[in-house]
């Protein structure tokens, strides 16, 4: 089930939509989906904008470093706002990143965050998902040193879109149910960047949206990326720290193995990297379920159970495809 957050439209061209219960939502859950983000006007106006772009030839194919090499994620475009260039082709989309609107919203109701503000301090990126099983495998927006991200959030744009079209994207809290949200028009969907793992579902349709990342100037401390021995325990106040923790994506790969070797299948089965990158994943998977005291903790039921749900519900997607 979405949680969703409806809101009142005060009189701004920029809609953030986050009042103090969406923002509770993002607080406790780490996650929130908010409808009608924008004043439909502006939506219409970037979605016009990211049509001609995307439909131009001219916006950049999406890479990725993995070991030394730039690796292409097939089917998927994007435009960093970061790129003067791209700017002067995407003026509406330019205006979101000098505009510190969200934010200020955020920072204001959650301070904890320590938001930074200005261009530098947020990334902004249109994406054009072609179809033909585009997607991305599981990751977090902020995996480590050096990202300063601390909240995601990602405007879609598919007035169009029906079930069967793909592109949805999926949320898996750690050790909780996971949580699949259709990527509607003027839909925005907020969570914390380094605590929640998801992948997007392939795309069968053509699927646009844009993405925000709002940096942090204290994030990735050394208590939030490494993994310590009061860490390894099944006693239910450590378990529940695992699933507010940035330190819980030491592990992650290993407790969800499958969702992570399923997703890498499906986004990158078409490419000369695929099989590399899947023998660096289960390599690591190994290698943490042979050390002695993550072994430990990776086979204990509190922390098996919560996969095998996620599992069950990959494998139900699947069986409905």
């Amino acid at each position: 089930e979405i949680a969703t957050i409806s809101k009142m439209a005060p009189n701004l061209d920029l809609l953030p939509g986050l009042t103090e219960d969406a923002l509770d939502t993002l607080r406790t859950q780490g996650h929130v989906v908010v409808d009608g983000f924008l004043k439909a006007e502006h939506a219409e106006r970037l979605l016009e904008e990211a049509r001609a772009f995307g439909h131009s030839g001219r916006m950049p194919k999406h890479k990725f470093q993995f070991g030394n090499a730039q690796v292409e994620k097939p089917n998927i475009y994007e435009a960093d706002m970061h790129n003067e260039a791209l700017q002067e082709e995407l003026p509406a989309f330019a205006d979101l990143l000098f505009d510190d609107s969200i934010a200020k919203v955020i920072a204001a109701s959650y301070p904890d965050l320590k938001l930074d503000f200005g261009p530098t301090s947020k990334t902004i990126k249109l994406q054009r998902n072609a179809g033909s099983g585009g997607c991305f495998p599981c990751h977090y927006d902020n995996a480590g040193v050096p990202s300063k991200r601390a909240v995601t959030c990602v405007v879609y744009l598919n007035p169009e879109w029906q079930q069967g079209d793909g592109g949805e994207v999926v949320l898996t809290p750690f050790l909780e149910p996971e949580v699949i949200i259709p990527p509607l028009m003027n839909r925005a969907v907020f969570f914390l960047s380094d605590r929640i793992l998801h992948r997007v579902l392939p795309a069968v349709k053509e699927r646009f949206c844009f993405s925000i990342w709002f940096d942090s100037t204290d994030i990735n401390r050394q208590e939030d990326c490494n993994l310590t021995a009061k860490h390894l325990s099944t006693e239910p106040e450590a378990i529940d720290f695992l699933k507010t923790s940035p330190v819980q994506r030491a592990i992650s790969r290993s407790v969800y193995a499958e969702e992570y070797e399923v997703s890498l299948r499906e986004c990158m089965a078409h490419s000369p990297a695929a099989e590399a990158m899947l023998q660096a994943h289960m390599q690591q998977v190994v290698g943490q379920r042979k050390n002695p005291q993550l072994g430990a903790i990776l086979g204990a039921s509190e922390i098996t159970e919560a996969p095998r749900a996620a599992s069950d519900q990959l494998e139900h997607r699947q069986a409905a495809a």
